[in-house]
């Protein structure tokens, strides 16, 4: 008796211990780990925000770090991020796996510009806004380093002023459209209309943007297909890319029907 039953025993722990194991792994990746393909909460606009402000909640708060420095430049800029309570907590949970919190973790809705005493000299946007990307421009690496590259005076960023999905929130989800400033916040100028950024890059002595780019049509991502343009910053005017734009067209043709 006592055998059949210690045998009973041993079957329904090697039965129960993997279902207990795997349940608590599945807990871990959902509270570490949450859905990626969810775009995250952003600036909390329309009802949602009304509701929170008549129930007295603290739902989002501001988060920074240390300004960044400017090349060809003495000022600095200070990129602010925003939080709600629960994002919060999910990433600093995240976050104390690894003993570190970096702004790649953050979302963007706004920029300090600081001078070099650490005084501001402005602030970006005076307007509720998604910022997806920052990204000055870059000295040229050269063989005489220790020369200044004096081309080097603008920032350009991706930005969304409007909850163009109308899911009541600013963030990923919405569209976002090329913005450039000068290196003190300044002169803040859109770039581009109705189209989807795929990446960006300076060229020509960080004269002109190339830009990669999706239509904005209302069809499925992978049907969408991808442009060139050419933004030259002085002239404020996109060079014609109709070449090589009809070129990938053919060998589309050629290639895939």
């Amino acid at each position: 008796m006592n055998s059949k039953f210690i045998k009973f025993l041993i079957i329904l722990n090697g039965i129960m211990l993997p279902l207990l194991v795997g349940f608590g792994l599945y807990r871990i990746i959902v509270e570490f780990f949450p859905d990626k393909n969810d775009f995250p909460d952003g600036i909390i606009l329309g009802k949602e925000f009304e509701d929170a402000k008549k129930d007295s909640l603290a739902l989002q708060g501001l988060k920074y770090y240390s300004p960044v420095d400017l090349y060809n430049s003495k000022n600095k800029y200070l990129p602010i991020s925003l939080l709600t309570y629960e994002e919060e907590k999910e990433i600093y949970q995240s976050a104390s796996l690894a003993n570190d919190i970096g702004d790649a973790l953050l979302k963007y809705v706004n920029v300090i510009f600081l001078d070099e005493n650490y005084q501001v000299i402005t602030s970006l946007l005076d307007k509720k806004a998604s910022i997806l990307e920052i990204e000055p421009q870059r000295n040229r690496y050269r063989y005489d380093e220790d020369k200044l590259d004096k081309t080097v005076k603008y920032i350009v960023y991706q930005i969304a002023f409007e909850d163009s999905n109308k899911d009541g929130k600013l963030n990923s989800g919405d569209n976002h459209d090329l913005y450039i400033s000068n290196l003190e916040g300044g002169n803040l100028t859109k770039v581009t209309e109705n189209i989807n950024i795929v990446r960006f890059e300076f060229i020509n002595s960080n004269s002109q943007i190339f830009i990669k780019y999706k239509s904005r049509e209302n069809i499925r991502e992978e049907h969408k297909k991808e442009s060139f343009a050419i933004y030259d910053i002085e002239t404020s005017n996109f060079l014609n890319m109709s070449s090589i734009n009809k070129e990938l067209d053919k060998l589309e043709k050629i290639i895939i029907n």
